[in-house]
């Protein structure tokens, strides 16, 4: 357990899935309703279309995850696009082979094609890909419980766009078939726009767990720089606390404080410190607090270069 992490309230606690998981997660579900929806060059008249949406799936939580890896959110954007576009191809060659299943020699002609729509199509999936790894780039790198919330958020919105293009695009293309041994029209299968909806459902429900994850965290902070948290105050970081320990609820220099015991009437009136007198048990961004209430220290800066 991280050092302080006892000390905090446990509706403070971090989300389960990493900031970076979070996107990935919402790039394979999104990309998985838009193939099985039929969102692509259907040679195949829809038939493989649960197949390449098995495939997608995959394919694109790790273009997401590895365009994340980038030094900056421009190169994660190119980098998704760039990865998209190879694996858009490689995603052909399943659909390929069993295309030509029973016509083993038609199978290089179905691979060329593949390899000439499929980098097309890869191209048009990884656009979305590419703007959600660049949205979310900046909050995975910055480590902290606000940046996984705020990735999470910008997973659900996204997330719930696609779903709905998806939905709304296998509304308008699927099509009743002819059963010629019946000579009847066969409604669509339903499936597709329900997987999108349920799809859809779970990117709201992600945006909203994110957001009270963010505004409960917002709430306590401000009941400590409040003095309403008698137990907690906030102050610059010193060089005697373990930067590296302490759970980041956000990116700053200033630090939450747990004092044991009960609070002095010399330092009750106030819920800011100058001094270490307690124990650090998280950092908070610092425009979460009235900074001119206090003045940041030498120490806090020293504290910075050396976590730097």
């Amino acid at each position: 357990m991280r050092a302080g992490t006892g000390l905090l309230p446990p509706s403070l606690s971090n989300s389960p899935i990493s900031a970076r998981l979070w996107l990935a997660l919402a790039a394979g579900a999104g990309s998985a309703v838009c193939a099985y929806a039929g969102l692509y060059p259907r040679f195949d008249q829809g038939s493989l279309r649960l197949v390449i949406g098995l495939t997608s799936a995959p394919f694109a939580a790790a273009v997401v995850a590895y365009a994340l890896s980038a030094r900056t959110g421009l190169r994660a954007l190119g980098t998704a696009l760039l990865t998209s576009a190879l694996l858009g191809i490689a995603s052909t060659v399943i659909p390929a082979a069993l295309l030509t299943w029973d016509h083993p020699n038609e199978l290089f002609i179905a691979c060329f094609f593949g390899i000439l729509f499929g980098g097309a199509t890869g191209v048009t999936y990884g656009v979305p890909l590419a703007i959600l790894a660049s949205l979310g780039h900046r909050h995975v790198h910055a480590q902290t419980h606000e940046g996984t919330d705020r990735a999470a958020r910008i997973a659900g919105t996204w997330l719930f766009i696609v779903a709905a293009i998806g939905v709304t695009g296998t509304c308008l293309l699927d099509e009743p078939k002819m059963d010629w041994a019946t000579d009847t029209l066969t409604a669509p299968s339903p499936l597709p726009a329900l997987f999108g909806c349920a799809v859809a459902v779970a990117g709201w429900l992600a945006f909203l767990v994110a957001s009270m994850r963010l505004a409960r965290r917002e709430a306590w902070v401000a009941r400590v720089r409040s003095g309403l948290e008698p137990s907690f105050r906030l102050r610059p970081m010193d060089l005697r606390d373990r930067i590296d320990g302490l759970p980041r609820l956000g990116n700053g220099l200033t630090v939450v404080e747990f004092l044991a015991g009960e609070v002095s009437d010399t330092t009750a009136g106030s819920a800011y410190r100058t001094a270490a007198t307690g124990t650090a048990v998280a950092i908070v961004r610092d425009d979460m607090c009235t900074v001119s209430s206090f003045t940041v220290a030498p120490a806090a800066t020293s504290a910075s270069a050396t976590s730097g």
